[in-house]
């Protein structure tokens, strides 16, 4: 952290003499954090003449993702001391990324044993930095329960804004790297059931044939879990059905795809020959329903709702395509999903798909992302690869 704060301040004022004087070091440690820096991010940020100190292009990269890290950090610490007036001021400048990482860590396994486990390093050096940093900060960031140490809800927000931190330096990584003619990014993609049934991973085959050496990751759970990692800098997008954001999570939205929510069956099912069912016709059939948080969950409530009927109560609650499909292929149930998620089914003509007298659902499909990210140029290019297949999806559904 200190080498970040001794390269924005070079920055700013363009002296090592003048640097060194207001952070109270010498010249050489001065010199020596630009050139670890420099080395690290294998770049020269700085030119040195007899008239002063010139900033390179690369410089400047690094200076808009170091500040908006740092700047994170800092805001967090001065509405800590607003609500907290134990908690010195500028304490944020006598943080390490080292304490930074051992409270991700146990923030994100729960304990300290587990967050020693998951970053691979040993509990003492795991506890001992965790408890550097709550008595540096003044404020318990971890409390003893039943269950063994767990931590705040303070250390829990502290370690979201340490993971985006975090990501604003790996992307500096990427850009610095990139303006080499180098490509060393990677983009980590939450894909909802819809988005990982064939969007995401058709985008992502037809953008690496442009981008061989950006590094993909799609990786699929629930929308709580995935937005949670959205949120800490551990996923860069997230691709999923429209849904009512929980209060006060800053996420932008955009939407790539409207579809229509169908009755899915197998075509050897009795009503696979059947046209504009009835809802009553569905009641004797035993039913998939997604979970309960799901948007799709809340169609089939409506469904049934709005036509006075109580819903069917043989069910089987199911969030996997792959599990559904082997229900419906084995006996008469029904569920309801959207056109796009069922089309290698469809396709392949294993299933078939029906119209409900009286329901039109639909749903939108949105990429979300923080509100304050900003995105490389290649993640930007991934991100229009996802829009053209969403695009071509719309039209194949119409």
């Amino acid at each position: 952290m200190f080498h970040l704060r001794v390269f924005l301040t070079v920055y700013d004022i363009r002296s090592i003499s003048k640097t060194a004087e207001l952070l109270g070091r010498s010249q050489p440690a001065i010199s020596q954090a630009i050139n670890s820096l420099e080395h690290t991010f294998d770049a020269k940020f700085f030119h040195r003449s007899t008239k002063g100190i010139t900033a390179t292009d690369e410089a400047t990269t690094l200076c808009r993702r170091v500040k908006r890290a740092l700047n994170s950090l800092d805001s967090f610490f001065d509405l800590m001391l607003k609500n907290f007036g134990q908690v010195p001021k500028n304490v944020s400048r006598h943080i390490t990324m080292t304490q930074l990482n051992a409270l991700k860590a146990v923030a994100e396994a729960g304990s300290f044993s587990a967050g020693a486990a998951i970053s691979n390093k040993a509990n003492p050096t795991i506890h001992r930095a965790a408890r550097d940093l709550e008595q540096t900060v003044n404020v318990n960031l971890f409390e003893r329960t039943s269950f063994g140490i767990k931590p705040t809800k303070v250390a829990i927000q502290l370690a979201q804004v340490a993971g985006v931190m975090e990501r604003e330096i790996e992307l500096a990584f990427a850009e610095i790297a990139k303006m080499s003619h180098m490509e060393k990014g990677n983009t980590a993609i939450g894909a909802m059931p819809m988005a990982r049934s064939y969007i995401i991973p058709k985008a992502a085959t037809d953008f690496k044939l442009q981008y061989p050496g950006h590094k993909i990751s799609i990786v699929e759970g629930s929308y709580e879990y995935l937005l949670h990692d959205l949120m800490r800098g551990k996923l860069d997008i997230l691709v999923g059905a429209s849904r009512l954001l929980p209060e006060g999570i800053e996420i932008k939205e955009e939407p790539i795809l409207t579809e229509s929510i169908v009755l899915l069956m197998s075509r050897h099912h009795p009503l696979a020959r059947e046209n504009n069912l009835a809802v009553e016709t569905l009641l004797t059939y035993p039913w998939i329903l997604p979970r309960t948080s799901s948007p799709l969950r809340k169609t089939y409530e409506a469904l049934f709702r709005e036509h006075k009927v109580l819903p069917p109560e043989n069910v089987i609650e199911c969030n996997s395509l792959s599990a559904s499909r082997v229900i419906l292929e084995n006996s008469p149930s029904l569920m309801l999903l959207s056109e796009a998620q069922a089309r290698h089914e469809l396709m392949s003509e294993t299933m078939v798909s029906k119209q409900i007298n009286g329901f039109n659902a639909q749903r939108t499909i949105v990429l979300q992302y923080r509100e304050d990210s900003i995105l490389t140029q290649t993640q930007l290019a991934l991100l229009n690869h996802i829009k053209h297949i969403a695009q071509s999806e719309s039209s194949v559904i119409e």
